[in-house]
């Protein structure tokens, strides 16, 4: 009877352990603002880049190559965690948001 009754109450404590505990909550919205932000700072830094090639300035377009490659290291995270939460096509759906945000700034 002792056995019964304390593996009645083992089960409920653990079943109360797993009530409590939460799921982490899955922050697409968030993951999607950062990888629009990423997806801006490469294309400025591209066009940062082309400019100072342009003018000759060889150290700082070095400089914006590796603003570049950090930003599309961050741009693989969010990906990554974007594709578990269920988004497909992270990166063209970031494209397709920033251009038709820009289409509506050029609209007002």
């Amino acid at each position: 009877m002792k056995k019964v009754i304390l593996t009645l109450f083992v089960g409920l404590l653990t079943s109360g352990a797993f009530a409590q505990t939460t799921t982490p909550a899955t922050d697409k919205q968030k993951d999607m603002k950062e990888l629009k932000t990423d997806v801006r700072d490469v294309r400025h830094d591209k066009r940062e880049r082309a400019a100072d090639r342009k003018n000759g300035n060889v150290a700082g377009a070095k400089a914006e190559t590796k603003d570049i490659k950090s930003d599309k290291m961050d741009m693989k995270g969010d990906v990554k965690d974007l594709k578990k939460d269920g988004v497909k096509h992270p990166v063209k759906r970031a494209d397709r948001q920033i251009h038709h945000a820009n289409m509506r700034h050029r609209a007002h």
